[in-house]
């Protein structure tokens, strides 16, 4: 259960919907050796975090940050780019009700 109130399944969607594009973008940024890379996973994974505590600690939203954790670190951009679409895949496995299977 989260530490607030039930979230409404509208608004896990809409999050989900953001950290699919906000992780997505991680692919173009690298590839662009956009300057300010490491803030932006800085920032996604703090949000993953608040998310995470909010919406009742989701297995799935922990494989999310330790994905991107291990990408974040990585050189090799294929490997960088599998953590980075396993991430976005997990992102649809997050559960927006209890009644989720």
């Amino acid at each position: 259960m989260n530490i607030y109130t039930e979230m409404p399944p509208s608004q896990i969607a809409a999050e989900k919907k953001y950290f699919l594009s906000a992780i997505f973008k991680l692919l173009p940024y690298k590839q662009d050796n956009y300057e300010y890379l490491d803030n932006y996973f800085e920032s996604v994974l703090q949000q993953l975090i608040g998310f995470n505590k909010l919406s009742g600690f989701q297995p799935e939203t922990l494989t999310i940050i330790s994905l991107l954790e291990y990408a974040r670190q990585e050189n090799d951009f294929k490997k960088y780019r599998k953590a980075i679409l396993d991430a976005c895949g997990t992102v649809g496995l997050i559960k927006e009700s209890g009644t989720d299977v």
